[in-house]
């Protein structure tokens, strides 16, 4: 504020001489004019009177809503008191947020040049024309045309029709959305008209089928056995009867039949061995692999023979298993088992009596070809670095006792060997024991299973062999018992000065790679300057169990040391089977 302005704030001045033109540019700012900010009444005649133009210049501020004057007739239910009925449809105008009012300041856009008062209060005018102050109920603004009045309505009833067709289209794209979430099936069905294709429906591209050129060929068992070729055989001679492995039975395997198989039978050059491979395909690998579990399970099991071995093979497809076995006329078999993806593979190397059996790692050497052709069709594993490991036998019933698989014959192509059922134990044993079998110190529970041989003429009647398994709380209780059984047999000689006793340590491998250890003993008690009485025993501890084993040989009717051995390893074995 300078020396030449009053006391009052700028904004509140008076203009002394009463010429002050608010149109006129102040000299004392900056040369540029400011548009008058007072508010004056339109004139429907176009001129203006001074003096009632120009008032007294303050701050703006807007002017009271107008009075409205009291209603014709009194108020109608329902409507506030101070309202008039109208006429039957009609609607206000929507207030236009845009427009100028006279108690807005003018936009940039809007700011008027400098001019007269007159010019001033015309653009003022206009602009309050333009827009009715909101306070006066709507009414059309002044100047108006009936035309663009009545236009309003009709906007409107348009555009509240847009606004309920996009309402009902939404409304039904929801419902349509909401019928196919609630479907019973997540996936779509093709409708019977359409071609369904391979993305719509898994079963519309039928697996890779089996082919005979997938199986064995006569080339590649070169190597199989040193100076022996192979000749591929023609088809079954008996259609209705297809050519089976040894020990199982292909037909319904798993309880549902396979959809195609092939077969290969080779015969060699000498020796007498032949080859048999019978491929199958399965719908899936889940009945493949409950198809490869049964055949598996029925070799181990093959009524009449003696399992041998049993083999876990890595490295040649999604699962693969072999078994050694002999019949009772003494031929023996090597079968390997191997399933990839939905197919199932059984190579069944077969050797006349007397003649050398086919070893396991042979075998799947020769199968290698095979089943890399197999492996991709069947969506199967394919062969890598095929090895061999030994492992337990497939389980028997009952679970964790010698099966009648796991006896040899004493002589062989003669005798039968039958089981009775546990029963308490009751039995002398070899004298070497010192302790009371039937009453073992520290065992909770104990039971004892007989075996004999039969259908043999030759077969003294004291001839059998018996098994015994101890259980005890802990593992320590079993470990412990056998070590007081090892020292009595080894003090047996000195201590009954009729006895000789001869030990072997036997080792079998165990389902988990690790080797379970049994002893073998072979007892000579003699009786008599003349006559001796043998016994055959075998001990072990497996986990909380003690297993023992006793036969009653003569001198002329007795397993050989190996086969012997044979049957503690095996017994070892099937007591990790208990459940």
């Amino acid at each position: 504020m300078n020396d030449t302005d009053s006391e009052r704030p700028r904004r509140a001045a008076d203009d002394v001489d009463g010429g002050l033109d608010r149109g006129t540019p102040d000299t004392g700012n900056t040369g540029q004019g400011r548009a008058s900010r007072a508010w004056a009444p339109a004139d429907d005649s176009g001129t203006t009177d001074a003096a009632s133009v120009a008032p007294e210049v303050s701050t703006p501020i807007p002017p009271p809503a107008p009075a409205l004057p009291e209603p014709a007739q009194p108020p109608a239910v329902g409507r506030r008191f101070s309202a008039e009925d109208l006429p039957e449809g009609w609607q206000s105008a929507a207030p236009r947020r845009s427009a100028v009012s006279v108690s807005s300041p003018f936009s940039p856009v809007d700011l008027p040049s400098p001019a007269s008062d007159g010019e001033a209060s015309e653009v003022l005018v206009s602009s309050a024309a333009k827009d009715p102050d909101p306070g006066s109920g709507g009414q059309p603004p002044v100047g108006s045309s009936p035309a663009a009045s009545a236009s309003e309505p009709a906007d409107r009833r348009r555009m509240l029709t847009w606004l309920l067709g996009g309402i009902a289209a939404a409304v039904i794209v929801g419902l349509i959305v909401w019928l196919a979430v609630q479907r019973p099936s997540g996936t779509a069905t093709p409708a019977p008209s359409e071609a369904a294709t391979p993305g719509q429906s898994a079963s519309a591209t039928p697996p890779p089928s089996l082919e005979d050129a997938q199986l064995i060929a006569a080339a590649e068992l070169a190597k199989l056995r040193k100076g022996v070729s192979w000749t591929q055989e023609g088809p079954s001679a008996s259609p209705g009867a297809p050519r089976q492995p040894e020990c199982v039975e292909l037909s319904g395997t798993g309880g549902s039949s396979p959809d195609s198989e092939l077969n290969h039978l080779f015969t060699a050059s000498k020796g007498g061995g032949s080859l048999l491979q019978v491929v199958q395909a399965w719908p899936d690998a889940n009945a493949a692999t409950t198809a490869f579990a049964a055949l598996v399970s029925q070799a181990g099991s093959c009524k009449g023979s003696l399992l041998i071995a049993t083999d876990r093979i890595t490295g040649f497809a999604d699962a693969a298993t072999a078994l050694a076995v002999q019949t009772a006329e003494g031929d023996s078999h090597t079968l390997v088992f191997a399933r990839t993806g939905r197919f199932l593979s059984v190579v069944d190397g077969g050797a006349r009596a007397g003649a050398e059996g086919f070893a396991t790692d042979a075998l799947v050497t020769a199968s290698v070809a095979s089943m890399a052709r197999q492996c991709g069709p069947a969506s199967g594993t394919c062969p890598s670095k095929p090895a061999s490991v030994g492992t337990t036998p497939p389980d028997t019933d009952p679970a964790g006792w010698l099966a009648l698989v796991d006896l040899p014959q004493v002589i062989a192509t003669s005798g039968k060997w039958d089981a009775t059922d546990p029963q308490q134990p009751k039995l002398l044993g070899s004298e070497c024991e010192n302790v009371d079998l039937n009453e073992l110190r520290g065992a909770a529970d104990a039971a004892q299973r007989t075996y004999v041989l039969t259908n043999n003429a030759k077969t003294p009647s004291e001839f059998g062999i018996d098994e015994v398994i101890y259980s005890f709380a802990k593992a320590s209780g079993a470990s412990a018992m056998v070590k007081q059984l090892s020292a009595n047999f080894g003090t047996c000689a000195d201590r009954t000065r009729t006895a000789s006793v001869k030990a072997d340590q036997v080792k079998t491998p165990a389902s988990d790679g690790r080797d379970l250890t049994a002893i073998s003993y072979l007892v000579t008690q003699r009786i008599s300057d003349s006559n001796t009485t043998t016994y055959r025993v075998g001990i072990a501890a497996v986990d909380k169990r003690l297993i023992y084993v006793l036969a009653t040989p003569s001198n002329n009717f007795d397993f050989s040391d190996d086969a012997w051995k044979g049957i503690v390893g095996r017994a070892t074995q099937r007591a990790t089977q208990f459940p």
